[in-house]
């Protein structure tokens, strides 16, 4: 009946049993008969084995069994004799050995071994990582909103501020934000437009379609499609895999528009190069070399 504690086989046991006892704590109630006992769990399971060990690992076995029991080192357990005791892991109890007499690598020895568990978690054992992820969630709001604030009082910081800490767009309204991006619409290009949208769409996607008709109520708005048309952006780039809701119609038009001026301003710059070709077109050019004048 083999057993294989950590990853070592003991291959020679003469006798294995187990001790198991629950924990009762007797009550006794005065001017009755009898006791009351409260049941408080059962007891480790405790496993005793005897037996020898043989072979040419025996030093090496008998070494590794005392460094488990001296460090309380929990170990694996397997064993088929021990019907009905679900063990996994186990702690060395106690291990007395013996030296058997003529014999340079035989043992004989006394194991004894007690369920191993692991302790419950405490009660708060989950609160500090509670605390600390309230902790940085309390500190990434405040530092979105005083970077809010710094972006209020100078509208010209807008994309630097947002490039640093994006989460600062949770902190403006529609209005507010509206009133920074037209304030520092000249230092705004295309692209910069583009890459306000589409982190305000990661942020707060649900004040797009007010901040947009803000700019358009207050005559900004074509502006930057100007703008959006001239650098080649298109604005629905920036706002893939964002759910845009009813401003979804709004950005459309956008970018038609911008694509629909890009187009206006190639024909454009077509029919000046055109122009321009006629203008030093000289007709009668061929016929020099004719003679003809």
């Amino acid at each position: 009946m083999p057993v294989r504690i950590g990853k070592i086989e003991l291959v020679g046991l003469t006798n294995i049993y187990t001790e198991d006892a629950r924990n009762l704590v007797q009550q006794r109630v005065p001017g009755q008969s009898g006791s009351v006992f409260q049941d408080l769990g059962r007891e480790p399971v405790t496993v005793v084995m005897e037996g020898i060990l043989l072979g040419e690992d025996t030093q090496a076995a008998l070494e590794e069994l005392r460094q488990a029991q001296m460090k309380a080192q929990p170990m694996s357990f397997a064993a088929d004799a021990i019907a009905g005791a679900d063990l996994t892991e186990v702690i060395i109890a106690d291990f007395q050995v013996k030296q058997l007499a003529g014999h340079q690598n035989r043992f004989s020895f006394y194991l004894k071994v007690r369920e191993h568990q692991e302790p419950p978690q405490p009660a708060d054992a989950g609160v500090a990582a509670v605390n600390d992820a309230v902790a940085d969630d309390a500190g990434a709001w405040a530092a979105g909103a005083v970077d809010a604030a710094g972006v209020l009082q100078n509208p010209d910081s807008l994309m630097s501020a947002v490039d640093k800490n994006p989460g600062l767009l949770g902190h403006l309204s529609a209005g507010e934000l509206g009133s920074v991006v037209a304030k520092s619409q000249g230092t705004l290009s295309g692209k910069s437009f583009g890459s306000l949208l589409g982190a305000l769409g990661k942020v707060n996607p649900q004040i797009i379609g007010d901040f947009l008709e803000t700019l358009q109520n207050g005559g900004n708005l074509g502006s930057f499609i100007e703008k959006l048309a001239t650098e080649g952006i298109n604005v629905l780039e920036s706002l893939t895999g964002i759910d845009l809701g009813a401003a979804l119609s709004i950005v459309k038009g956008i970018a038609g528009a911008s694509d629909f001026l890009a187009k206006l301003k190639r024909v454009v710059d077509e029919a000046q190069a055109l122009g321009m070709q006629i203008q030093d077109f000289d007709v009668m050019a061929p016929f020099q070399d004719l003679g003809v004048k």
